[in-house]
């Protein structure tokens, strides 16, 4: 393993670019197709009054994703990343209750806790290559 950073041929490389371009996308849709997005998210909303904190969330997604992307082009050391991505998982886990507790929806449960579950793996596989 290369201790500058993550090499472009590693499966890992290609599995956080596949969270910060999926993370990116969601961000995208939620300023594109707002109601759309809020759907598959697990909640419901109207397009006015509730637009800024769709828009919010689809920020904060964009910048997530690209603040991942930022840190693979800085070549920093493959634990970086895995600390980034288990703080980041919180999003998800709160994503997950906050769906949980207002809705209920089983699918957008899934759609959560299997994002954070992923996150934490490649977290922990992250970790454990920089390990070695």
């Amino acid at each position: 393993m290369d201790e500058t950073g993550l090499r472009r041929a590693s499966l890992l490389f290609w599995m956080v670019v596949l969270l910060a371009v999926g993370i990116i996308f969601i961000g995208v849709r939620f300023l594109a197709a707002s109601i759309t997005a809020v759907v598959a998210f697990g909640v419901f909303a109207d397009a006015t009054t509730q637009m800024a904190y769709l828009w919010a969330k689809g920020t904060r997604d964009i910048v997530s994703g690209l603040l991942l992307l930022a840190l693979l082009g800085m070549r920093v050391r493959p634990h970086v990343i895995a600390v980034f991505i288990l703080v980041a998982a919180l999003i998800a886990v709160a994503d997950f209750v906050n769906v949980y507790l207002n809705m209920g929806y089983v699918s957008a449960l899934a759609v959560h806790a299997g994002t954070a579950a992923f996150m934490v793996i490649l977290a922990a596989l992250l970790w454990r290559t920089s390990a070695s």
